[in-house]
């Protein structure tokens, strides 16, 4: 393909190469293989389901070891998403021949009729009221439709909060007695239950260089005072996704999609370009949660605190899991082989890994053990979109444990569209990784990645729909090549804001008495 020179220095300017924009292309002209699914993860065939007894014996095995922990949290995202619907209520309202009544029970709005009923709930509401009182809107005497309009202009208008310009993270997400906390405020909060050595709790966020000074800042207000209230020191990083893991967009026609002043727009390529961040984390384990998935602190303030308790269990999991494979891979590097050896090692693969496959030699097993391990909480599937655990067929014609999402399926087949629809669970983005391998060394990431993962999806930019192109995914994809163990975990780990409504769900609520 021949480009313009303009358009050589922009794809330059931005660490990219013709050859990659032209692989682009060839991925959107050919797409992406499916997914052979075998059969769903369930409990007992993929997925583990823990008593008592066995949760307490992980607690220990994590607390008593000697590992460097941290915490990985993508938080690149913008809100703009969140607010979608609203932006689209705050153009239709002013022109509309509608009641607002008749407005909001429209099925385009039908998320928004118990949202403006609930306005009272949401953390910055007190703050909205506040500031349209400071220009003089007399908000008590306005209609119920003239209120929830008021209050949508103040959230997202430029003489506003413009909220959806805000990273998703710093939008204030809880309410309590003395303060709202945020996302990313909450995240800190949470790390202390299960992300702590050595009176030490280490937290990494990816998120866009666009938002850096606004986290900085936030920051600055945050670790002196969380410090002090816990006597827990933090250490906080942040890294943005490389620029030369960004993909070309496609338009309507097919064409290569360009921004306003004629330049090729590239744009992130999902949490799937994260690995390159994970690769240069130092740690031995790695905690993954998604910047939006916390819960208000009154949810986990229980003795158990269930959900967070279980982050330390899958921890005690995957330590005992690396000590079984380090000391095996060993033994194959060190002794003689013999037939008991191999049977065992084989056997540990087959049973605890998950890693189905014929093994005839010593190294195929060393292949096979010799990868990065992660034990990924499942919750029980409620109707929820995205991600579920599957058995499926590698190209080598094993079968191992994969997170799946749906767009990697050919659903025009019936009994793989049949066996995404037995599937029991769903993935919550609750993921604990080892990072080095048995001689300490950190394995490099990428070299566990099925680059042939990836997906096309439909995006927004300036209302155009666009093809988008996205790496494989950083929990599926990114990690195709990782040896995974499943374990069930409280539906109350997975507490996503994707919409603003979503602040309003139980999840982010204070505990009311009853």
């Amino acid at each position: 393909m021949n480009f313009h020179p303009d358009d050589l220095s922009h794809i330059n300017d931005h660490n990219l190469s013709v050859q990659k924009i032209e692989q682009d292309l060839e991925h959107f002209k050919k797409g992406f293989p499916n997914l052979e699914i075998v059969k769903p993860a369930t409990l007992e065939d993929g997925i583990l389901q823990l008593n008592s007894k066995d949760k307490n014996k992980f607690i220990e095995i994590y607390k008593k070891s000697n590992v460097q922990v941290l915490k990985f949290v993508p938080a690149s995202g913008a809100a703009s998403r969140m607010f979608r619907s609203l932006h689209q209520f705050l153009d239709e309202y002013p022109t509309t021949n509608l009641s607002f009544k008749n407005l909001v029970e429209q099925d385009k709005f039908k998320d928004l009729k118990s949202f403006f009923d609930s306005l009272e709930y949401l953390a910055f509401y007190e703050d909205l009221v506040l500031a349209l009182g400071g220009k003089g809107v007399d908000f008590d005497a306005l209609s119920p439709g003239a209120k929830a309009y008021e209050l949508t202009k103040q959230m997202l208008a430029k003489d506003g909060f413009q909220m959806a310009d805000l990273p998703k993270g710093l939008i204030p997400f809880h309410k309590y007695p003395q303060e709202k906390l945020s996302a990313f405020e909450e995240h800190f909060y949470e790390a202390i239950n299960y992300a702590i050595k050595d009176n030490k709790a280490r937290l990494h966020f990816t998120i866009s260089s666009d938002h850096i000074d606004k986290f900085k800042h936030k920051l600055k207000d945050l670790q002196p005072k969380i410090e002090k209230e816990t006597g827990i020191n933090f250490e906080v990083e942040f890294s943005f996704q490389h620029s030369s893991t960004d993909t070309i967009c496609l338009d309507s026609k097919n064409e290569i999609f360009r921004d306003e002043n004629g330049n090729i727009l590239f744009r992130p390529s999902g949490h799937g370009a994260l690995v390159e961040n994970l690769n240069k984390l130092e740690a031995d384990i790695v905690f993954i949660k998604n910047i939006d998935n916390v819960s208000h602190q009154d949810l986990v303030s229980e003795p158990s605190q269930s959900s967070l308790e279980y982050k330390s269990v899958i921890a005690g999991i995957l330590i005992q899991l690396q000590d079984r494979a380090f000391s095996l891979l060993r033994r194959l590097q060190n002794e003689t082989t013999s037939p008991e050896l191999l049977q065992e090692a084989g056997s540990f693969l087959k049973n605890d890994l998950n890693i189905h496959v014929d093994f005839k030699t010593k190294d195929e097993i060393i292949h096979y053990l010799n990868r990065p391990i992660r034990v990924c909480g499942m919750v029980v599937n409620e109707g929820a979109p995205g991600g579920g655990p599957f058995w499926i067929k590698n190209e080598d014609d094993s079968i191992s444990l994969q997170i799946v999402e749906k767009s990697q399926i050919d659903l025009s087949q019936p009994d793989q569209k049949e066996k995404l629809e037995a599937s029991t669970h769903f993935n919550p983005v609750d993921i604990v990784c080892g990072l080095k391998n048995y001689k300490g060394e950190a394995f490099d990431m990428k070299e566990f990645v099925d680059t042939n993962k990836g997906f096309i999806a439909q995006k927004f930019v300036g209302g155009e729909t666009i093809k988008a192109l996205e790496l494989p995914g950083l929990w599926n994809g990114g990690m195709a090549f990782w040896n995974t163990v499943f374990i069930e975990v409280p539906a109350e780990s997975f507490n996503p804001v994707k919409t603003v409504v979503d602040l309003l769900k139980p999840g982010h609520q204070p505990k009311t008495d009853v």
